[in-house]
C-alpha cells in the first residue's frame, strides 16, 4: 500500500466517515489495474483477429480457436498448471494425455541387453 493510500484510509478511520468511490478507487493497488488494462487490450486485439480472419473465411476462426484451445489444453495437461477448480478435469484428461509428472516418474522396466 503506497503512503497516499495509507492516509487516504486512515483518514477515513480517524474521522468515522465512509469511504467515497473515488478513494476506494485509488485504494486499488496498480497492479490490479495493470492486469485489467491488459485483460481489455487483450480482448480487443482477439475481437479485431477474429474479424479480420473472418473476412477471409467464415470457418478459418473457428478453426484457429480450436487450434489455440486445444494447444491450450495440451500444455496444461502436460505440465499440470491447472487451477484447482479444474484438476478434477485435467485429471481425466491426464489418462489420455501426456504429462511430464508421468514421464519423470516413469522407470523403465525392460531389461538391459
Amino acid at each position: 500500500m503506497s503512503p497516499s493510500h495509507f492516509l487516504i484510509a486512515a483518514f477515513a478511520t480517524v474521522t468515522g466517515s465512509n469511504l467515497t468511490v473515488w478513494e476506494k478507487l485509488m485504494a486499488v493497488p496498480k497492479e490490479t489495474w495493470i492486469s485489467f488494462g491488459v485483460a481489455v487490450l487483450a480482448v480487443i486485439v482477439v475481437v479485431k483477429i477474429w474479424k479480420n480472419l473472418r473476412e477471409v473465411s467464415e470457418i478459418v476462426p473457428w478453426i484457429v480457436l480450436v487450434l489455440f484451445g486445444g494447444s491450450v489444453i495440451l500444455y496444461t495437461t502436460y505440465e499440470r498448471c491447472e487451477p484447482k477448480i479444474l484438476s478434477p478435469i485435467f485429471n481425466e484428461l491426464s489418462r489420455v494425455l501426456p504429462s511430464k509428472i508421468e514421464y519423470k516418474d516413469y522407470k523403465d522396466t525392460t531389461p538391459a541387453k
